[in-house]
């Protein structure tokens, strides 16, 4: 079983149609402010995304508000897990763990986090970008 970001084990989002990947980074062990943001895509069929550590943050959220489903998997696990649709049901992980889980983090859970569009550990995966 996988180690979510050990030996290179990220979390791989995969969904379909246009829309936002959300991420919040949270858990800082030197006590930072958290950091959200979105990555976006306008693709109309399959997009991939993934996400990857912070060395600062411990804890990572994340949820898909798009037109069609998300699917996520911890690197290339044979377990899929559905992506939350909003922070009240978000997935969740935390650095370690070896399933991906749901979680409330309501933007009022955030306490002081930063906002990071486009600059949180989210990445949309060029080999599925279009040409």
């Amino acid at each position: 079983m996988a180690h979510i970001f050990a030996n290179g084990e990220g979390i791989l989002v995969t969904t379909h149609g246009p829309g936002q990947l959300h991420l919040y980074s949270y858990g800082a062990l030197s006590g930072l402010p958290g950091h959200y943001g979105t990555v976006s895509t306008s693709r109309s069929g399959v997009s991939h995304f993934i996400i990857s550590h912070s060395y600062l943050f411990t804890k990572y959220a994340f949820y898909w508000d798009g037109q069609g489903k998300a699917e996520c998997q911890v690197g290339a696990g044979p377990q899929t897990y559905p992506v939350g649709k909003s922070w009240s049901e978000s997935s969740w992980v935390k650095w370690g763990d070896t399933e991906i889980t749901t979680l409330d983090v309501s933007p009022d859970y955030f306490g002081g986090a930063v906002e990071r569009n486009n600059l949180v550990t989210c990445f949309l995966i060029p080999a599925y970008l279009p040409k």
